[in-house]
């Protein structure tokens, strides 16, 4: 199992990493399965499909931007 980052989730889907870091600090996700180890904020695999269904829900990021992804 390999964690990324918000930064290379932000990559992979084409948004900016503020949004994802936005996203835990407005308790959107669940920074207790994600929390900052080393001034980064870790993502394990199985929550990279909850990060996106957000990002679709809060406007960050249109459906046909993660069927691109």
């Amino acid at each position: 199992m390999l964690h990324k980052t918000a930064s290379e989730i932000a990559r992979e889907l084409g948004c900016r990493p503020r949004d994802i870091s936005d996203l835990f600090y407005a308790r959107k996700l669940d920074d207790s399965r994600c929390p900052i180890i080393a001034g980064r904020r870790v993502i394990p695999p199985e929550y990279i499909a909850e990060v996106r269904r957000v990002l679709v829900e809060t406007g960050k990021l249109t459906a046909m931007e993660v069927v691109a992804s």
